[in-house]
């Protein structure tokens, strides 16, 4: 069933969101440049490290820089090539401790790959030179996008990949799946409507939402980045970070819309602006402990992983 979900609360606070999340750094030794983008339920955090400034990434999803990957376990960095890349970007973690992400080769070309916690990799490509994996489930599903920006989402079950490309009915284009949870759901993320919208796909079941900002609505680009076993979702708006617990428990089958609520994710601080302005903070994994790992940017304008627990 195709709904729509028109978010029609006003974002929380700051002051409260600050309180709902307790936030601890992530940096990479050695690194410029740190983002986290998965967790699993052992708490175990993956992502990608940058060594040099000479190159500026135009967009947080996906890095077109050249990275290196790193996973993060009992405190302990363990830092992470590919076999014969020349740049590899871890993107997500299951509960057995497979990887997936993309590298890139000398020769320019780019693949995604599974690597195995039995330290096996598996190359995965989707179409020749534009597989990009976000995420991975316990039973081994791998899901994705086609291009660094979103052109058509995926999913790899079995090695077989299919596209997955879900819609309300406007026309839409530069989908992208972002995650995938242990029992199946997904998450994701599509543009129509002149706006990125974030959606979730259950069996049959796909809502689409927006965040709101200020009195209105809905608004603005909305990027859905994660989703848990119980239907929990993160993303980020913009700079904003947000959290919603079980997006459907507000549904109201009668009106076919569900009304998610919000909480802010923002890691502690604030920029130098005038206003001060909350610290630009993007979540990217979430386990079933409502654990975030994610990105954030602080007032010097330099990048850090974080994970944030939920003090709720």
């Amino acid at each position: 069933m195709y709904r729509l979900m028109l978010a029609i609360i006003l974002a929380l606070p700051s002051t409260l969101s600050a309180q709902s999340f307790t936030y601890a750094p992530i940096n990479v030794p050695g690194a410029v440049l740190t983002q986290a983008r998965g967790i699993n339920n052992s708490g175990e955090v993956v992502g990608f490290y940058e060594t040099t400034t000479a190159c500026i990434d135009p967009d947080v999803r996906v890095p077109t820089c050249p990275t290196k990957g790193f996973k993060l376990v009992n405190g302990s960095y363990v830092k992470l090539m590919v076999p014969n890349s020349v740049s590899t970007a871890i993107m997500g973690v299951n509960d057995y401790g497979d990887l997936t992400g993309f590298y890139k080769k000398s020769d320019g070309s780019e693949h995604g790959f599974i690597w195995y916690h039995t330290n096996v990799v598996r190359t995965i490509d989707f179409q020749r030179n534009a597989t990009v994996p976000w995420a991975i489930n316990k039973a081994g599903v791998v899901v994705g996008q086609t291009g660094t920006f979103p052109s058509g989402g995926w999913i790899w079950i079995n090695g077989k990949f299919s596209n997955m490309n879900p819609n309300n009915g406007a026309a839409p284009c530069c989908e992208s799946v972002t995650g995938v949870s242990n029992n199946g759901i997904l998450s994701g993320l599509v543009f129509q409507a002149d706006r990125f919208m974030a959606w979730m796909k259950k069996s049959t079941d796909e809502d689409f939402f927006t965040y709101p900002t200020g009195t209105e609505t809905e608004c603005c680009d909305t990027n859905g980045t994660g989703v848990n076993n119980s239907i929990d979702m993160i993303g980020f708006t913009g700079a904003q970070g947000w959290f919603t617990k079980h997006i459907e428990l507000n549904e109201v089958e009668s009106a076919g819309e569900t009304t998610p609520k919000f909480i802010n994710v923002n890691f502690p601080g604030k920029t130098a602006t005038q206003p001060p302005a909350a610290l630009p903070t993007y979540p990217f994994g979430l386990n079933d402990k409502h654990w975030i790992a994610g990105t954030y940017t602080d007032s010097a304008n330099h990048t850090h992983g974080f994970v944030a627990k939920p003090n709720f």
